[in-house]
Order: C-alpha cells, then sequence, then structure tokens
C-alpha cells in the first residue's frame, strides 16, 4: 500500500536525555566506533572508485564526456552511471559492505545504526560522483555530532519517557535506559502524539563537557503554535550581513544577528592567542618570513594552553550558533506578523563565498584580496535565515517565499520616478530619486521588491505609485530612529 501525500511530510521534535556518568562513557564508546565505521567504509569505497577509474572503459567514457557538449552528454552519463552501479556504487551496496564491519562491535552497534552510518556515506559519494563535489572527506575524531537508526523500533525505542539504545543480535549487547525529560508544552506533547519514523541521539558540546538529545522524526506536520500570520505584502532585500524589511505599514533596516559579533570579537582574539602558542611550540614548521612549510609532513605540538584556548573557542562557537538560529527565528515570526505574501531577491549565497579567480592590482600597485563574503556569510548565515522563514511561511499559509528574478529585477538599479534603470557602484548606500526624494538603497529596493509583478521580474509600477507616500514617510522614521541611536553601523547602511 503506498503511502498518502500527507504521511510523506516529517517534523522533528528534540528533547534533552537525562544521562548518568556511566551511560555517558557507553554512548561516547559508540560514537567513536561509529567514525571508525564511517572512516572504513570510506577508504574501502575509495579504493574500489581509484580501481574502476583506472580501467580502460571507464578512463574512455570520461574522455568521451568531456569532448561532447553539455547537452549532449545524457546518455553517456547514464552509462557511466551503470557502470558505477555494477561496480557497487549504490546505497544498498555500501550498506553491504558496512555489515562485516559492524559484527566486530554487534555488542554496542546494531545493524540498522550501522546502515544509516552507510547511508550517509553513500551521500557524500553521490554528492562526489554525480553532483560536482571535489572529494570525499573523512571524518575527523570528536567530530560525529549524531547516529540514528534506519527505522522506528530497531536498535532504537522509546517507551515511557525511556529511551532505549541496544546493541544488536548478540548475547553481549548492551542496552542503555535513558531518561528523556518530560515535555513541559502544549506543543511538545501535540507532537508526542505523532508516529516517529526514526530516532536520532545529538551530542553538543557545551563548556567542559557533551549533552545529549534526543531528536525524533515524526511522521506528519509539526503541531500547530497558533502564531499571529498579517496580510498583505512584505518586501526583503536582504544582503550578507543585513535584511531591510518594507511592508504597507512598516520599513525596518537591522543587522543580522547582531548579537553573535561580540562573541566573534572574543573568537577572534583567542586565535591570535592560539597562533602565537603554536609558533612558539614548532618554530621548526615555519619559514622565516612566517609561513608555514611546505612539500614535507609537519609534525604539530598542542601546548595546554592550545588544548584551552581551543576548548574555549569551540563553547563561543556553540553559543553563536544557538545565539544565531534564535535570532534568526524570532526574526521570521516577526515578519510573518507584517504579512503572509513575502517577497525576496534570489541570491546565489555559495557564488558569493568563492575567492576570486584573477589576481589584480589596485591604482597603487598593491594585490587586491582575492576574498570575498565568505566570513561574513558564515557569521550571519543570511541563506539559514531565508530557509528557516521559507518553512514557517508554507506552514502557516501553505506557500513559500516569492523570489523575484534578480537579472530582470534590478531593484538596485530602477528609478520608480522616472522608470529608468541607473547602475550603481556596491558602494553606493544612497541615492535621490527623480522627485528629489533621498533614500537609503536597500530599504528602497525592498520596496519595490515588495511591488513585484505577478512574473516577478520587474516591479508593478501602479503598486509603486500606491504605495510610495506611505513608504517614504516610513523610511524616513526608520532613517531618524537609527541616527538616534548613536552608536556605530554597518557600513552598508551608509549612515554615519
Amino acid at each position: 500500500m503506498t503511502e498518502t501525500k500527507e504521511s510523506k511530510n516529517r517534523c522533528v521534535l528534540t528533547l534533552p536525555l537525562l544521562t548518568e556518568p556511566y551511560q555517558e562513557h557507553i554512548i561516547e564508546k559508540r560514537f567513536k566506533i561509529l567514525e571508525h565505521l564511517q572512516n572504513s567504509l570510506i577508504a574501502m569505497e575509495l579504493r574500489k572508485l581509484k580501481n574502476i577509474q583506472r580501467t580502460r572503459a571507464y578512463r574512455e567514457l570520461e574522455q568521451s564526456i568531456l569532448q561532447l557538449p553539455k547537452e549532449k552528454r545524457r546518455s553517456l552519463y547514464q552509462q557511466r552511471r551503470q557502470m558505477l552501479e555494477k561496480a557497487g556504487f549504490s546505497r544498498n551496496a555500501f550498506k553491504d559492505d558496512i555489515t562485516p564491519m559492524q559484527k566486530h562491535f554487534v555488542g554496542q552497534i546494531a545493524t540498522h545504526v550501522a546502515h544509516h552510518v552507510a547511508s550517509d556515506v553513500w551521500r557524500a559519494f553521490d554528492k562526489h560522483l554525480y553532483h560536482g563535489a571535489k572529494k570525499v572527506h573523512f571524518k575527523h575524531r570528536g567530530t560525529l555530532s549524531s547516529a540514528a537508526n534506519q527505522t522506528a523500533g530497531n536498535a532504537m525505542s522509546m517507551k515511557d519517557d525511556m529511551f532505549i539504545w541496544s546493541g544488536g543480535q548478540s548475547k553481549d549487547k548492551i542496552t542503555l535506559r535513558i531518561r528523556v525529560q518530560k515535555p513541559d508544552t502544549d506543543y511538545e506533547r501535540d507532537m508526542l502524539q505523532k508516529k516517529v519514523k526514526y530516532f536520532r541521539v545529538v551530542r553538543k558540546w557545551v563548556k567542559t563537557r557533551y549533552k545529549y538529545y534526543l531528536q525524533l522524526t515524526l511522521v506528519g506536520e509539526p503541531a500547530a503554535r497558533h502564531r499571529p500570520i498579517g496580510e498583505g505584502r512584505v518586501g526583503i532585500d536582504i544582503g550578507t550581513q543585513s535584511v531591510a524589511i518594507v511592508s504597507a505599514e512598516q520599513a525596518h533596516l537591522w543587522e543580522l544577528a547582531d548579537r553573535v559579533n561580540a562573541n566573534h570579537e572574543k573568537m577572534l582574539r583567542l586565535q591570535r592567542k592560539m597562533d602565537s602558542s603554536r609558533r612558539s611550540m614548532n618554530p621548526e614548521n615555519y619559514n622565516e618570513d612566517g609561513t608555514i612549510r611546505r612539500g614535507i609532513r609537519l609534525r604539530w605540538i598542542q601546548s595546554n594552553r592550545y588544548r584551552k584556548l581551543a576548548g574555549q573557542i569551540r563553547e563561543l562557537q556553540r553559543k553563536n550558533a544557538d545565539i544565531r538560529k534564535y535570532q534568526h527565528v524570532c526574526l521570521a515570526n516577526y515578519i510573518l506578523t507584517l504579512g503572509s505574501e513575502i517577497y525576496v531577491e534570489d541570491m546565489d549565497y555559495r557564488a558569493m563565498q568563492r575567492r576570486a579567480k584573477k589576481t589584480e592590482k589596485n591604482k597603487h600597485g598593491r594585490f587586491k584580496r582575492k576574498k570575498r563574503f565568505g566570513k561574513s556569510l558564515a557569521n550571519k548565515a543570511p541563506s539559514m535565515f531565508l530557509t528557516i522563514l521559507d518553512t514557517k511561511l508554507q506552514q502557516a499559509t501553505g506557500s513559500g517565499l516569492r523570489r523575484v528574478n534578480k537579472w530582470s529585477f534590478r531593484a538596485s538599479q530602477y528609478d520608480h520616478l522616472s522608470q529608468k534603470y541607473t547602475r550603481k557602484t556596491l558602494g553606493t548606500r544612497n541615492f535621490t530619486l527623480n522627485n528629489g526624494d533621498f533614500v537609503q538603497r536597500d530599504l528602497y529596493s525592498a520596496f519595490l521588491i515588495m511591488n513585484a509583478d505577478v512574473t516577478l521580474s520587474q516591479p508593478d509600477q501602479q503598486r509603486c505609485e500606491q504605495t510610495y507616500s506611505a513608504f517614504i514617510l516610513h523610511h524616513n522614521q526608520e532613517l531618524n530612529r537609527i541616527q538616534a541611536e548613536n552608536k556605530p553601523h554597518l557600513s552598508s547602511f551608509g549612515i554615519a
């Protein structure tokens, strides 16, 4: 019997695990085993891939693919996929490969948990073989963040506020019974009424130790939270560090996740101390000009001070991740109160992360930096914010964000009064419209995006004229508010 459309939807509930010290030791042992299994499987599959890449048939097929234009490669891609599947590159084949490895740890790790590891490895190889990923990375020691089973009831189950995680089918198997924190909200109680698809144990480093959580993947839509949803249109112009929001009644220009800045500055100071410690402990690994020696295998010695600083950075990174997500969720909830039709500009953040390829010099003869927006995007995570907003909007209204075409829309260049496009430099944060009004670039772009036409390719001239008088009033109020704060702002605001 096929699943209904509703049953294919999934939602997640996370509850803290109330672990005892002896249980934490066993959990940590299982995480180490899973890391070992994952790396062993990756090594095996990489050897297998190298062997097939050495064959004449595969090399000739790869050469044929390169010689043809992209639109004519489909049949050759299918031949390559068939060749790889025949050589054992499929999800089920990976599960078969990990099963003999799992038998060495059957007392701790059940087959269904090991098979989930194989599925994770297959996803990495799938991206590498068919979707352009450059390489498959091994799992560094201590970096595995979760362990899951394939289906609920196999190796992992829950009964009477107790999470049961058992080993494999062996007389020596070890079964953990861990207390789960009881739900304390109506939302959590409603979620627990749903059918559990599978379980996942998540560990997070908090200060000086790991804390453990039980993640339940449930069947169906998440329980309703009964939050207020506004009516009308909302336009969002989001940058690498800021967001401009315009609706019929409000206009805002805010820095994304501004509370992570303090921890980010602390992290930079700690990283400088770590670099100084590493240089003093390993002087032989550096050249005279201070660069790291290349071409030889280096051995690094870490002092106790270095390890202590690394632990402090790890804690700051965890805090920043939690603060960033919390602020994104709060901002998304607020935007939903402004309107149910939310328009944004479609941005390619992955392209903005890449370093420049060309080496260029400025007018003074100095080399230009090749760095682009990687650090800003990692620190503020605008893409994650849009994902959160899109998910909440779909749950509330059934439809997601409406993304305008940035190539044809060109919100930062358009003047709806003169109906002309004027190219502006990235540093131009304020400009004057045809009627003499002084506008901030991001706020005006959000206004135009809010008034997109039905094709999402250009502003609707009639809508712009109808809503402009209210917008310019809210625009000026927002700029006055920012100036009255009397504190430093992002340079992208264009406000001294």
